[in-house]
């Protein structure tokens, strides 16, 4: 799912108020916002598990460095990006 303009600043706004880190990788510090929200899955042995009451579903946004692409997930709904 791709986030919009107003999503990306709320993200950022947020992420500035207690992300302030250089890379533990290359120490650049120069941080890149990705647009769009991924989900991470539970894992149920190997099998595709689509959602429902049983499964659990984390959303995130990344935020990778911008010299060596060292990437940090940050959950979208503490973000403010999208609702539970």
């Amino acid at each position: 799912m791709k986030i919009g303009e107003e999503q990306k600043k709320i993200a950022l706004e947020k992420l500035s108020s207690f992300f302030r880190s250089s890379c533990p990788i290359c120490a650049g510090n120069e941080w890149i916002l990705n647009d769009t929200v991924f989900e991470l899955r539970e894992f149920s042995g190997g099998g595709l598990v689509i959602g429902g009451e049983a499964s659990s579903i984390y959303p995130v946004i990344a935020v990778a460095c911008k010299t060596c692409g060292h990437t940090h997930y940050f959950n979208a709904i503490l973000l403010g990006v999208i609702q539970k």
